[in-house]
């Protein structure tokens, strides 16, 4: 009787406690925590020049634990490294999809200037270009009316977790993230809810999309992240109003007019179904970019020139019906950094006109060019 009972109490707390379905992480708990910050006499946590241990037992903060190099077999997926990673604009790299911070570190125009990896930017300061709340006016409540903080990993100022500019304890990156790494879904469904951050494609609140699971270490058509997108600039659940939030005005006034010329700026949420019959429905250029990254067909998907979609989901082939190869920011930028200025995919430099180089991802839409 003493055993049933036993048992029993076991399969409830189990029940209780079940760990939710497409739980992702994975590898020791020494990996994140310490229990008394103590190895052979010597602490584990790393805080800068201090040795204390984080909230929860953490041994580090977000540039602590994402720091490293990837190599396929790394748990935790690393976006800053101490050594220059390997980056090569269609080709081989042990960047993830995000890029890289290294970059930042030495160049403010080659990543964003994240606390704890660069300073203030120099050239343009705390506030991101094309900072403007006012845009996104069925919003306001989120976004600080003023940006007078520098760029954090998560909360009010940052990318990642939870924001309220109405609750100023969210300005603490910890707390915006707090509880979503062990809640985390890999998400296979890109357009489940993402009404949490823990649900949320990659911890960005609200965003939908469907998730690499290697982050898209060694992309090719058919292994990459599928990115939600939308026709409308004031879908909260896109990856490019995303990054409206922080360059409205980048976004949300991309184009005067419905398809109209001229365009004021290089568009965003377009449909490039809507032009197929121009160069845009060669991409992505396989008279260029034939072998990189599984590409050898008009149509097969380029990862690293990536177009999104109304489902948010993984396609091998796009501009195949409507809404299947929309613009991104992310169709040009990396999120995190990259080798090149303004945290492009490539050198823009190449991008000679009348001399078409498998180095100019501009090529992939601007086929004719």
């Amino acid at each position: 009787m003493r055993r049933l009972l036993i048992f029993l109490l076991c399969l409830m707390v189990f029940f209780i406690f079940k760990i939710p379905s497409g739980f992702s992480i994975s590898g020791p708990c020494s990996e994140c925590h310490t229990m008394h910050n103590s190895q052979n006499g010597q602490p584990v946590a790393e805080n800068g020049s201090s040795t204390q241990p984080f909230r929860a037992l953490t041994i580090g903060d977000c540039v602590f634990c994402h720091t490293g190099t990837n190599t396929g077999t790394n748990n935790i997926p690393y976006v800053n490294s101490n050594t220059q990673p390997t980056y090569t604009f269609g080709g081989a790299r042990n960047t993830l999809a995000g890029g890289n911070f290294y970059w930042v570190q030495s160049d403010d125009t080659k990543g964003h200037n994240v606390v704890g990896i660069a300073g203030v930017d120099s050239n343009i300061g705390l506030v991101p270009p094309g900072y403007d709340p006012s845009n996104y006016p069925e919003f306001t409540k989120y976004r600080p009316s003023t940006w007078d903080h520098q760029l954090t990993c998560a909360g009010n100022f940052g990318c990642h977790g939870k924001f309220d500019a109405n609750d100023p304890s969210l300005n603490d990156p910890f707390k915006a993230i707090s509880g979503a790494h062990h809640k985390n879904i890999v998400r296979t469904n890109g357009t489940a809810p993402a009404t949490e951050v823990w649900n949320s494609y990659r911890f960005l609140w609200g965003i939908k999309g469907t998730e690499d699971p290697n982050y898209e270490l060694n992309p090719d058509t058919t292994h990459h992240n599928g990115y939600y997108a939308s026709t409308s600039p004031t879908d909260p659940a896109s990856i490019n109003y995303l990054c409206g939030e922080c360059h409205g005005v980048f976004h949300r006034d991309t184009y005067n007019g419905t398809y109209a010329s001229p365009w004021l700026r290089h568009p965003t949420d377009f449909d490039m179904n809507t032009v197929a019959y121009k160069e845009y429905g060669n991409y992505p250029n396989p008279t260029l970019f034939s072998g990189k990254l599984g590409v050898s067909a008009v149509g097969d998907y380029f990862a690293d020139v990536p177009v999104g979609n109304t489902q948010g989901a993984v396609l091998s082939k796009v501009l195949q019906s409507s809404g299947d190869a929309i613009v991104l920011c992310l169709s040009c930028h990396r999120a995190h950094g990259s080798p090149y200025p303004d945290l492009l995919r490539w050198d823009y430099s190449a991008c000679q006109a009348g001399s078409p180089s498998a180095d100019c991802g501009c090529l992939a839409c601007h086929t004719s060019k």
